[in-house]
């Protein structure tokens, strides 16, 4: 009796097993459909256009749902840039405690890449951009633009807009501080609002890749070939910023007559360094005509064009009937491109 009960009970554990190992291979994965929705900013504080901000008030972040707290955390900006007291959560709220309260008479900039994400992964449609003053107005400017970096856009670029007096013609701004901090987000869009209208003003970008929000020598860097001016508008456009690489570039722009070139030949438009010859940059007219080099690193430079039979936009020995403007182009990073004609008569 007891030997057939100590056969019998392990076949029926064994049984039991299989049968509920059977019946949880046909239940569907707990906790439904994925979730995709896109979080979004439900609410931050103080909010977007206040004035007469008292001076001890914290930043609160509210988002519509729980985040992946690191990609928050390295994608909030302030400008002007602040020394936290104290960086902490809420449950879904992020806040942040400056460090000896906030500057009298002061414009703050609060920007939320869209690279943050939520618990499942999904990321914010777009950057979110919001602005107070602890004074007692803000400022009506808007500044919007793109940044690119090899003729793609940039998500997630710090933009930089400084007074176009603090840097210096070479474009230099790592000693100068920015009076606004913005990310660009969708398609490397940016747009910074509340910006003071009556100055002028150089535009910065860099690929922040140590997620500190300062630029550093090793990273990729780039800025816009030209000062924006508001000219009594409240709004400037279409500011392309272009990351260049680790060296700020300049730019030259021109159109070439070629109405007594042969339609089966190509012209090519070579820029060459008059200092250091490993530095040339070519390209191919096109309607109309026209031509453009960018990311030009500074210096003196000759321009001439020619017959480029084998299309490599490479002056080779066999190309002939070369043009070649004897005027040596100077340029600068980070103002407007110089501007060239050229009349090809070979």
């Amino acid at each position: 009796m007891r030997m057939r009960l100590c056969l019998a009970l392990p076949g029926l554990l064994l049984v039991a097993t299989l049968l509920l190992w059977g019946c949880a291979k046909q239940r569907f994965p707990p906790g439904g459909p994925v979730d995709t929705t896109a979080p979004f900013v439900v609410e931050i504080a103080p909010a977007s256009g206040s004035v007469s901000v008292d001076l001890t008030s914290e930043i609160r972040i509210q988002f519509s749902e729980s985040m992946k707290r690191r990609t928050v955390e390295s994608g909030v900006v302030v400008s002007p840039r602040c020394r936290w007291k104290k960086r902490h959560w809420k449950k879904d709220a992020f806040i942040l405690v400056p460090q000896g309260g906030l500057q009298p008479e002061t414009t703050y900039l609060v920007s939320v890449s869209n690279k943050a994400r939520d618990a499942h992964g999904a990321s914010m449609k777009s950057t979110f951009v919001s602005g107070f003053s602890t004074g007692d107005s803000l400022d009506s400017g808007m500044i919007s633009g793109s940044v690119a970096w090899k003729k793609m856009h940039v998500e997630g670029a710090v933009v930089e807009i400084h007074d176009a007096e603090a840097v210096d013609t070479l474009g230099g701004f790592t000693e100068a501080v920015p009076l606004y901090v913005t990310l660009s987000g969708t398609k490397g869009v940016f747009d910074v609002p509340f910006v003071d209208t009556q100055r002028t003003y150089k535009v910065f970008s860099y690929i922040d890749k140590d997620l500190d929000s300062e630029y550093d020598t090793e990273e990729q860097v780039g800025c816009y070939g030209g000062v924006v001016r508001f000219s009594g508008a409240t709004v400037v456009e279409d500011v392309k910023v272009m990351i260049c690489g680790k060296t700020l570039g300049g730019g030259v722009v021109g159109v070439i007559d070629t109405s007594s070139v042969p339609d089966t030949v190509t012209v090519s438009v070579s820029l060459h360094s008059r200092s250091d010859s490993t530095y040339s940059y070519s390209a191919t007219p096109g309607e109309g005509g026209a031509f453009e080099f960018r990311c030009v690193l500074p210096g003196p430079y000759g321009i001439e064009a020619f017959f480029d039979f084998d299309r490599d936009q490479t002056k080779d020995p066999e190309d002939t009937f070369f043009v070649e403007i004897p005027e040596t182009l100077h340029i600068e990073s980070c103002v407007e491109p110089r501007e060239v004609e050229i009349t090809f008569k070979p």
